[in-house]
């Protein structure tokens, strides 16, 4: 079974065969351009739970900050759209029929309070009185936003399927992030809020949490929308393997970092837990034997030394994933880091 590749591999991989197979109509940098589509669509997601966590009466400070983000937006979608013509071809319309933008929002934060909310119509596109300007709506003309049919008029099958493989790239990488920062968090709770002895390291210990939380919704809600893309570009199959995300898959549980606790001896981990969104083969070992262990207990209750084996597994992996999620922020701020 070929390993499951993320974002960047699958992009790599389309660059490195448009150099080798270019097509009729100039498809070269094709897939970066699809790429960056998808960026800017994670650009307006992130966007747009910034302006709604604003509430109604944003500080000034707040305000400039989202209107500097709205304009470097606004350029990048400029720049996108620039380059339609060169991929969609001249019968491309920039008025082509393209619904409106659409985030399913996933909120997970526990301190929220109804009250405190914007209602739905603050929240939709063009209806936000405090701004005209709100590119983080703005659709812009990936394939899977123009539709399939739209698509076979154009004769862009070519660039259907290469979105399709991004797609699916972006789905391992957003699932694989949801993963380290639940297993994240379920340590902060182990580790730090249950440990916390005052009101200080209390609040300090739930500030780490939200703070992951905040991460976690993000993700969540950029696969949702990647799923939504996935519908759009007719691939029934592969919705079956990226499954819909529900708001109980991303609670924290003690069965990711302690499967011994009590009461977690029949927990079931959500879907994703068990899907090989990296290529790597452990990663369904230590969740097979896992399982495994939580069976092995001698007549003391007391599990056996296989179990043990199994526990260390675990503990392991979930730790390899979020060394790899430091690492990757690490080279982030300093693309240096490591090669000293």
């Amino acid at each position: 079974m070929p390993a499951a590749r993320s974002w960047k591999e699958v992009e790599l991989d389309l660059l490195q065969m448009s150099f080798r197979r270019p097509g009729a109509r100039p498809q070269l940098g094709a897939a970066t351009w699809i790429a960056s589509g998808i960026t800017i669509e994670e650009m307006q997601i992130g966007l747009a739970i910034e302006t709604q966590k604003m509430g109604r009466y944003p500080t000034e400070t707040q305000t400039l900050e989202i209107g500097r983000r709205w304009i470097r937006l606004q350029h990048t979608i400029d720049d996108f759209i620039t380059g339609a013509a060169r991929y969609l071809g001249e019968d491309f319309d920039e008025d082509d029929g393209i619904p409106d933008m659409d985030i399913d929002f996933i909120d997970d934060e526990p301190d929220a309070n109804d009250d405190d909310k914007d209602s739905e119509d603050d929240l939709t596109p063009g209806r936000n009185r405090r701004v005209l300007f709100q590119p983080e709506w703005v659709v812009i003309p990936l394939p899977s936003n123009l539709g399939i049919e739209r698509c076979e008029e154009l004769g862009i099958g070519g660039l259907v399927r290469q979105e399709i493989m991004l797609r699916e790239g972006q789905a391992n990488d957003m699932l694989h992030a949801i993963r380290v920062h639940l297993a994240d968090k379920a340590v902060l709770f182990r580790t730090t809020v249950h440990l916390a002895k005052s009101q200080a390291t209390t609040t300090q210990a739930w500030s780490q949490v939200h703070s992951v939380e905040r991460v976690i919704n993000l993700n969540s809600t950029v696969y949702k929308k990647c799923r939504a893309q996935l519908s759009n570009l007719g691939v029934g199959q592969l919705l079956e393997k990226y499954q819909e995300l529900l708001k109980s898959d991303l609670k924290a549980t003690s069965a990711v970092t302690d499967p011994n606790a009590r009461g977690q001896r029949n927990s079931t981990l959500p879907w994703f837990w068990s899907l090989d969104v990296q290529g790597d083969s452990v990663s369904n070992d230590w969740m097979n034997e896992s399982q495994t262990w939580l069976d092995r207990t001698n007549q003391n209750g007391e599990p056996s030394w296989d179990g043990h084996r199994c526990y260390a597994i675990r503990q392991a992996q979930m730790y390899r994933l979020l060394a790899e999620d430091a690492r990757a922020r690490f080279v982030k701020v300093n693309p240096t880091f490591g090669h000293n």
